[in-house]
């Protein structure tokens, strides 16, 4: 996300859905809702005030139309639908017209609404295209609508999960989702190999070395050798210790862990080249080539999602973000999650796709409406309880009921998830470049597309951030205010 997708960014999930059918429940695999969530109805857990209107509200307005836009599974089309529904409950008066479009035609398919004059009134999307137009003022301001909101405040959210223009009291979106990363693994596997389970707090988190050497007892050949063993064949390996994708945001979040950046404090040089950063970035890499515990990119193809390959075992940890818990836990499978290995720390970096209300509309106040609605759990809480999202309000970290309703007694939140996901994320959190990266669009696409010779073992990271250090910097325009 959500795509923060980044957010973009990612894997094919027919495979895991023909898998899991008999369970009922499938799901892509990307940042901000490009996951699917569980169809599953609301058990009826929510307060009866989020899901039912007084019965005279609304009869005295004039009726009102609007248009949702968002990408997503089947099953995040359906969930969204069904919370658009609820809206409609609460606010009679209020039709919406929810249009899910695939994620790999959004931008085009939304830039050419915008351009015939048919823009919606709201709904997700990328931050690169929404980073250029914010530019042009084609989004409502955030800080203007809470200004006149008398329930609800900016203090209530999450601090990192705003997207900032170039005035710094221009906030022009919103994380659709709070989104982090840490350390799956498939709990069959470390008891098999008699390893001791990952720490799910953060002040305890594995030193980079104590994760490598429990990755290499965790990699398995043919044979039933693991990597620590004499005569380990490294060409036939049939179980890894981990995996990750090498998209900007796991790459990302080892960076900020070893106190390394995307562009400089000043905002004005291109730091993927300085050593925090290639320091973190080798190590991902020599976990391919080095150490033989992670999958090589052409391997990695046949892997046809993070949560597929912890189910059937083809690797023991996967470093991925928390929407892997709508799979997994829709597969039961017996995984449990903690922190990432630390390097210079252990933090939880923030990540998501974006949700905007676009100024064009003719009815502002019933689109914050629906702004405030979707971004309460309360009013499509399966997104939450079967793992894609998690929230954004911070209520729904610290009131013991309300965290009861999502990340408590399912499938889909093992008991390390409090630790590792939900209080590293209010407490321990650093946002994502995508948030404050003027540009983040080129300049992550550049940097990010010149490390795959690295995964290949064909250059080391700090040749290749030194040779496309001067074709990026040209491109760095600085950071917005946080």
């Amino acid at each position: 996300m959500v795509n923060v997708r980044k957010l973009p960014i990612l894997l094919g999930t027919l495979i895991f859905v023909t898998a899991v059918a008999l369970a009922g429940c499938g799901g892509g695999n990307a940042v901000n809702g490009s996951q699917g969530a569980s169809p599953n109805s609301s058990n009826g857990s929510e307060p009866a005030a989020e899901t039912a209107a007084p019965a005279n509200e609304g009869t005295d307005k004039e009726p009102v139309t609007l248009k949702y836009t968002f990408w997503g599974s089947p099953q995040e089309k359906k969930a969204v639908e069904e919370a658009t529904k609820k809206f409609t409950e609460k606010y009679p008066w209020i039709t919406v017209n929810a249009v899910h479009i695939p994620e790999s035609d959004y931008d085009a398919k939304l830039t050419a609404m915008v351009a015939a004059n048919e823009t919606p009134d709201a709904g997700y999307v990328h931050g690169e295209l929404g980073e250029a137009w914010q530019k042009e003022g084609k989004f409502i301001n955030f800080n203007e609508m809470f200004a006149k909101d008398t329930e609800l405040k900016k203090e209530d959210f999450l601090d990192y999960i705003w997207f900032n223009g170039d005035d710094p009291s221009y906030t022009w979106g919103i994380s659709t989702a709070g989104e982090t990363f840490a350390l799956f693994y498939n709990k069959d596997l470390f008891e098999e190999a008699g390893v001791e389970m990952p720490p799910a707090k953060a002040e305890d988190a594995w030193t980079w070395e104590q994760f490598v050497e429990a990755a290499k007892k965790l990699t398995i050949d043919k044979n039933g050798k693991n990597a620590t063993d004499q005569g380990f064949d490294k060409a036939n390996i049939k179980q890894f210790g981990v995996s990750f994708e090498n998209w900007y945001g796991p790459v990302m979040a080892h960076i900020v862990n070893n106190e390394g950046d995307l562009v400089s404090a000043d905002g004005t040089k291109f730091a993927l080249d300085q050593p925090e950063a290639v320091e973190a970035i080798q190590r991902l890499a020599d976990l391919i080539n080095v150490h033989h515990v992670a999958p090589n990119p052409v391997q990695a193809k046949s892997i046809p999602s993070q949560a597929v390959a912890l189910q059937s075992k083809l690797v023991a940890m996967s470093m991925h973000g928390q929407w892997i818990n709508l799979d997994l836990g829709a597969a039961k499978v017996n995984y449990d999650i903690g922190v990432l290995p630390k390097m210079k720390r252990s933090v939880a970096m923030g990540i998501s796709g974006v949700s905007a209300m676009f100024k064009s509309t003719k009815h502002p106040e019933e689109t914050w409406l629906l702004t405030k609605f979707l971004a309460d759990p309360s009013g499509a809480l399966n997104l939450y309880r079967d793992g894609l999202w998690m929230p954004t309000l911070k209520k729904w970290y610290t009131d013991p009921a309300l965290v009861a309703q999502w990340a408590e007694n399912n499938p889909s939140h093992p008991p390390g998830f409090k630790e590792a996901f939900l209080n590293n994320l209010l407490n321990n959190s650093t946002p994502s470049p995508v948030y404050y990266v003027k540009n983040f669009g080129k300049v992550s696409s550049m940097a990010f597309s010149a490390l795959d010779p690295v995964w290949l073992g064909k250059q080391s990271a700090d040749e290749a951030m030194k040779e496309v250090a001067s074709k990026v910097q040209p491109e760095i325009q600085g950071r917005y205010g946080r």
